[in-house]
């Protein structure tokens, strides 16, 4: 299986700056997941050599901007052009009927050639090769869910946006490779994100450890020490820690 980022960057103002690619990441093996495909999605598949019609299924964690933006194109294109019902969509319930702070980010039209599920903590959907777990997670949008995505023999978490809470330690153990989104480097933490001071908190409560932590979703004040704050992860926690790269493509063996 393949990990591939089509974006590393996150929050408004790398977005709106594009300092980073705002894409997403994909899942590449027996079925192509797309998740969370924020601005710059679909252009980014084309950037990186991938198909966006190969999409087998998309999931969106929550109802801002740098998360669904392209969902609806790559809907598109996941349908040939709307041509062909098929394909899922796996997404928040913000997303999917909005809620009294943000949404729809989903038109009726679109989900009307998808199969679609609205993702809760604790929530599965099953697919042809992996099982999808949807996690808590406390953000602004209050529907937010984070992702365990689980084979055979492999479980890759994905933080999505979230605060720290001691939950985490325990929500995230067992997992082989987790996927942190973090906005601020050391301990410059704002409302419902983490830092990496965090990260670090959590890496040394779980047992046993991961095999690799992936930092993600850089907010502007990061950007520029991404690479120093994962070697830091990693000496201080002992877990093998990398920061992605926009079209960084990584091969999971399962």
């Amino acid at each position: 299986m393949d990990l591939i980022f089509l974006g590393t960057g996150g929050g408004r103002w790398t977005t709106i700056t594009q300092k980073l690619k705002t894409g997403g990441f994909r899942l590449h093996g027996n079925e192509k997941i797309h998740v969370d495909p924020g601005p710059g999605a679909l252009v980014n598949s084309y950037e990186y050599g991938i198909s966006p019609l190969d999409t087998d299924a998309i999931f969106v964690t929550h109802c801002h901007p740098d998360h669904y933006n392209d969902a609806e194109i790559l809907i598109e294109a996941m349908t040939r052009g709307m041509t062909s019902r098929r394909g899922m969509l796996a997404a928040s319930e913000s997303v999917i009927i909005g809620n009294d702070k943000v949404g729809p980010g989903i038109s009726n039209y679109h989900k009307n050639f998808v199969n679609y599920e609205i993702l809760k903590p604790g929530g599965k959907i099953r697919l042809e090769e992996i099982e999808v777990l949807a996690l808590p997670a406390k953000h602004s949008d209050p529907s937010t869910v984070g992702l365990s995505f689980l084979t055979d023999s492999k479980t890759i978490t994905y933080t999505s946006d979230t605060e720290f809470f001691e939950e985490l330690i325990d929500i995230y153990s067992g997992s082989d490779i987790i996927i942190f989104n973090v906005m601020r480097p050391g301990s410059d933490r704002i409302p419902w994100h983490l830092c990496a001071d965090d990260v670090i908190k959590i890496l040394k409560g779980i047992e046993p450890k991961p095999e690799l932590a992936i930092l993600n979703h850089f907010g502007l004040k990061i950007i520029s020490f991404q690479d120093e704050e994962a070697i830091r992860v990693s000496r201080e926690t002992g877990v093998k820690t990398i920061a992605a790269k926009d079209g960084l493509r990584l091969r999971i063996n399962l």
